[in-house]
């Protein structure tokens, strides 16, 4: 503490010992004072549904609360005979005198008890037999039956304050506050108009005042009124900070050291938080590693002035970890249980930018736990990790982690038993604790809840598994004894939805699993909040189970946390071909919170341009039917011609199975080739003219289990689709085209992801020269393989134009890994590999050739940035050929409104 500020302190404390014992001597005798007039309660009358069960615990709380306080109430029977609790209520006043008179006193209290749900509320007059015409009332609730004493209790206290009002509390104010709210004050005080006049509890409330720290002095007044006492705080307020000051900060930013202590200007002066202020420095400097730093705090408040703190900081000398030691360590090295713990020791190549060496005693204290834990993960249960010892040695520090390992026990004998819902040997296939050599800790842990996960999805919400650990007769294994206590089966009361602003409550009811007075299902919940995150409306979902009031029943909270679901990518290229290729996408993903979404897209380029009109119901009338609709109009310049394609397109979708969905669509457009360079001319190309109108029917299969669309870490998506245009559907083209994918991601150690993606198509000519050449197939771009340029990869005729093939392939294998993972940006390392085939090959045919494709390999990084998700591919050929670019990169970019 603070020199300057002890002696002021002690003063106070002086002052305010001499004012209680005042308050003892003056005021001891008011709180003998009696009840000079007496008081009569009547039984409330009940207001409830259940009011025969009520009356009687109600009577007895009045009764007691009554008598305890020197008053009496009359008996439900006597008071039926007298009033009539069916009537009017309060009962009029003539009815009331002859309860005066019959009872011989000055006062009547009559009353409603009222129950409205769980909350019950009471509310009573009382009647002066001297001023009958001016009652008082009182109105007290509480939140349950439960608090029925407590209501009661406050009732009748208040009632004696007003028949005893010579003894009572009429007002309570403060005075001499100019800056501190007066309401704060009062918050602080307990004693309230009405309450009786308790120099204890007035005690009490000037301690509570001075408390808060803004004082320099607090006396109490009591005066005298015809209605009762006057209570009146008198304050002397501390003076106002004017300027904080720090000395010596020179190894941490000034600013850094003012945001710690927290003490600012034009506030007012309180001791505690300064002296509190000096630890924060402290704790600081620790941080950073300063170990040996003192702070202290002076006080400068000239007659009339505002007060100057000064925090003097003396730094020392900066102090690292230099060494980290265990003892007792037989079964691990040093180097393997440094690997398990956070505290580290200095490293000067990268300490200057990090925290690297800095000793935190918090995370030393959980390192102690996390050591203590590795043990017992490896089949020491009895490890014990004791106190870290820190020891400094000139400029390092040194910490040593005392180990008392015990004995290494291996698994033994593995048995459940108790409420089994499943064949025994089912169960016990589930324990992944048999595939361990040693007992761990954190693999039983995770049985437990396996177990428990898995009775919960048949609706044992309450089901408890104790483990049974005992050591086998040799003392070098245990056996595990799981006994299952199944409970009740549980049942869905109620479903709330919450959180959703935006969306619309039956676009988030769709999608879950659960039903109200369904049976309770752990996990259709885990179902349910995956479909939910799927939908990419929202930034968070939580599904809650919660306890009600019937033991077998439980409501499921769905809180949701809505996130902008419009949405704009834009994206840039460049090629020898296309020049600067410029894409952009407006989109929103949930239209009015309906789900549904709309869409344009556009892109163009010195030799393209495309716009895309999309709107699509995912749930129609919500079924499980979705449906899409796009108007769209592709032009593209070609070097021998230039395609025109506008059109329109229809697709309906519905659940199979499970996770897969079942497609179907159609097609038409209208396409038109101009600018045809007719001497140098593929013939391909040429037959393409005649084709204009296309009328093409699909049907695709899709399944897909990924968790989340942007960069997943685990699950898969596989489809396939087939395309027939012309026959029955008219048009001029006429074809089948096949095409298919698998896609997976697994994860693996250190939040790394490995992804594998294979893809396939063939187009079939069912008529000849009726494959427009655009319905071919070309390769090549972020989406395909990287390391060349989009729609690079294609067969090339005599003339050295690419045309398409009739058949492709292509494939990744890639290990995605966090770069930054609080920012969510992953890098990729990645193997891209494929080929188009088709007529038109130097020296080659139509014919499937797996020994000839081309290979890339590169890094990316994908980004899901607050402006929407970016990635960044750079990819190199492997195997160059003629005419083939050496590296290329591909970048897209989206943004979020």
């Amino acid at each position: 503490m603070s020199p300057i500020l002890q002696p002021r302190r002690s003063l106070c404390f002086l002052a305010l010992s001499l004012l209680f014992a005042m308050f003892a001597f003056n005021m001891a005798p008011m709180s003998a004072l009696a009840v000079e007039r007496s008081t009569l309660f009547l039984p409330f009358k009940i207001n409830a549904p259940d009011s025969a069960m009520i009356a009687g615990p109600a009577d007895r709380s009045l009764e007691r609360e009554a008598a305890a306080r020197g008053m009496r109430m009359m008996s439900r029977d006597q008071a039926e005979k007298l009033v009539d609790y069916r009537g009017t209520w309060p009962p009029p006043a003539g009815v009331l005198n002859k309860v005066v008179e019959s009872a011989n006193v000055d006062y009547v209290v009559v009353g409603s008890l009222n129950k409205l749900g769980n909350r019950i509320s009471v509310d009573c007059v009382i009647i002066d037999v001297l001023a009958p015409k001016a009652p008082y009332s009182a109105f007290r609730e509480g939140d349950s039956l439960q608090d029925l004493d407590r209501v009661t209790g406050e009732i009748v206290n208040t009632m004696l304050a007003y028949s005893n009002r010579s003894a009572s509390v009429a007002s309570v104010a403060p005075a001499g506050n100019e800056r501190i709210d007066s309401g704060a004050i009062l918050q602080k005080i307990s004693t309230k108009p009405g309450d009786l006049y308790d120099p204890v509890t007035l005690r009490q409330d000037l301690k509570a005042v001075f408390s808060m720290g803004y004082f320099e002095n607090v006396e109490v007044d009591a005066e005298d009124t015809e209605a009762g006492k006057n209570i009146i705080f008198r304050v002397q307020e501390k003076p106002l900070i004017g300027n904080v000051v720090i000395k010596g900060a020179d190894a941490i930013k000034e600013e850094d050291v003012r945001e710690a202590a927290n003490i600012t200007t034009n506030s007012i002066l309180n001791s505690t938080k300064v002296n509190e202020a000096v630890y924060k420095i402290k704790d600081l400097y620790k941080s950073k590693g300063y170990y040996n730093t003192e702070v202290t705090a002076k006080v400068d408040t000239p007659p009339g002035g505002n007060a100057e703190v000064v925090f003097d900081v003396k730094e020392g000398d900066k102090i690292t970890v230099g060494e980290i030691n265990f003892t007792g360590n037989d079964s691990f090295s040093a180097g393997d249980l440094r690997d398990v713990i956070q505290t580290t020791t200095r490293k000067w190549w990268i300490s200057w930018l990090t925290d690297a060496g800095v000793l935190k005693m918090d995370v030393l204290q959980q390192d102690a736990e996390r050591l203590a834990a590795f043990y017992q993960n490896e089949g020491f249960l009895e490890a014990k990790v004791g106190e870290p010892i820190v020891n400094q040695k000139d400029d390092e520090l040194i910490v040593t982690f005392p180990v008392d390992e015990g004995r290494r026990y291996r698994v033994g004998s593995i048995d459940i038993e108790g409420d089994l819902i499943k064949d025994k040997a089912e169960l016990l296939e589930v324990l992944q604790i048999r595939d361990e050599e040693y007992v761990n800790r954190q693999v039983l842990r995770d049985d437990i809840t396996r177990i428990t996960d898995l009775y919960a999805e048949y609706g044992y919400a309450f089901a408890d598994v104790n483990p049974k650990i005992n050591r086998s007769a040799d003392g070098e294994s245990v056996d595990l004894l799981l006994q299952v206590k199944k409970g009740e089966m549980a049942y869905v009361n109620r479903v709330e939805v919450q959180g959703n602003t935006r969306t619309r409550d039956h676009v988030i009811r769709r999608d879950l699993r659960v039903e109200e007075g369904g049976r309770y299902d752990a996990k259709a919940i885990r179902t349910s909040t995956q479909k939910l995150k799927r939908l990419g409306f929202f930034e968070d979902v939580t599904i809650t189970p919660q306890p009600t009031m019937v033991e077998n029943q439980m409501d499921v909270v769905v809180d949701v946390k809505e996130k902008p679901t419009g949405s704009f990518q834009i994206g840039a290229g460049y090629s020898s071909s296309e020049r600067m290729l410029f894409m952009g996408e407006i989109s929103e993903d949930n239209l009015f919170g309906t789900g549904n979404r709309l869409s344009f897209a556009a892109s163009t380029s010195y030799k393209s341009t495309r716009y895309n009109l999309r709107f699509v119901n995912p749930r129609i009338l919500d079924s499980q039917v979705s449906g899409s609709v796009d108007l769209f109009n592709w032009e593209r310049e070609y070097d021998d011609f230039t395609k025109d394609s506008t059109g329109a397109s229809l697709r309906l979708g519905h659940p199979l199975y499970e996770e897969w969905r079942i497609y179907y669509g159609y097609t038409i457009s209208d396409t038109d080739l101009s600018d045809i360079n007719e001497a140098n001319i593929n013939s391909a190309i040429l037959k393409s003219k005649d084709i204009n109108l296309m009328s093409m029917p699909e049907i695709g299969l899709v399944r897909d289990t990924r968790d989340k669309s942007f960069s997943p870490t685990r699950g898969s998506r596989n489809s396939i689709n087939v395309s027939y245009a012309g026959g029955p559907f008219g048009g001029d083209a006429e074809f089948t085209k096949v095409e298919g994918s698998t896609a997976w991601w697994f994860p693996m150690i250190w939040s790394t992801v490995f992804h594998a993606k294979l893809a396939a198509g063939q187009a079939f000519e069912n008529k000849t020269d009726k494959l427009p050449v655009y319905e071919k197939f070309f390769l090549g771009g972020m989406n395909s393989i990287r390391g060349f340029k989009s729609a690079a990869i294609s067969p090339i005729d005599q003339y050295g134009d690419k045309v398409g093939g009739d058949k492709m392939w292509y494939g990744t294998v890639a290990i995605v890994f966090p770069l930054f993972k609080d920012m969510g940006m992953d890098g990729e390392i990645f193997h891209d590999f494929g080929n188009v085939y088709g007529e038109g090959i130097p020296g080659g045919d139509d014919k499937w050739d797996f020994s000839e494709y081309k290979k890339t390999a590169g890094v990316g990084i994908m980004w899901a940035s607050p402006l929407g998700p970016i990635r960044l591919a750079w990819g190199a050929n492997l195997d160059r050929k003629t005419g083939e670019q050496n590296s290329t990169w591909d970048f897209s970019m989206g943004g979020t409104f």
